[in-house]
């Protein structure tokens, strides 16, 4: 029974000499999706599946297996990606982690990794961090004793800060970067 949502196109592989399948997240969660004849001009599907587009559409799901029925909307975000190569480098990171992470469906999760892909950060280390412990918590895993000591401070005053203007200007070691994102990444390894 066909049903309505909205995807955010993560990859997208050739199937076959015509067809297309995609890994998205969106009403289903993480999901392949299969677009017949999307290779093919006159279906005029190729440019709409593009990675970072943003779906909504009528589909059919088979387990793990979407089909599009029809495409209501699209919200074209890669357009952003063609700016400049920190532009794509910057989505592309946003993309794997959502890729790697988020496997069900939450609208708040949604919206975040959304919110990120249109933004151009001028710190862009500091935001990926940013990001990653905003999903963090709101996954409901994020917990200050995951980190050392001397990380803990450091996460809390990112999660708690609000202004792109001071996470623009902030300047952190990239060995420390570095600690944290390995913390965020082992946790969620051991979590999920």
């Amino acid at each position: 029974m066909p049903a309505k949502g909205k995807f955010l196109i993560l990859r997208r592989f050739r199937a076959g000499d015509q067809d297309l399948m995609l890994k998205a997240y969106g009403t289903c969660g993480m999901v392949k999706v299969y677009v017949q004849d999307g290779l093919l001009p006159q279906e005029g599907m190729l440019a709409l599946v593009e990675p970072f587009n943003l779906l909504e559409a009528v589909y059919r799901q088979s387990g793990e297996l979407v089909f599009f029925k029809d495409i209501l909307s699209l919200e074209p975000l890669s357009y952003l990606s063609l700016k400049d190569y920190s532009s794509y480098l910057w989505m592309e990171e946003v993309a794997s982690f959502v890729e790697r992470w988020f496997l069900q469906y939450e609208a708040e999760l949604f919206n975040l990794a959304v919110s990120y892909l249109t933004l151009r950060p001028p710190n862009p280390k500091v935001f990926l961090l940013k990001f990653k412990l905003e999903a963090l918590q709101r996954m409901g895993l994020y917990k200050e004793e995951v980190f050392k000591e001397g990380l803990r401070e450091v996460a809390r005053c990112l999660v708690q800060e609000e202004k792109p203007l001071r996470l623009s200007r902030l300047r952190l070691p990239l060995e420390l970067l570095s600690d944290l994102e390995q913390t965020v990444e082992v946790h969620l390894s051991n979590s999920l």
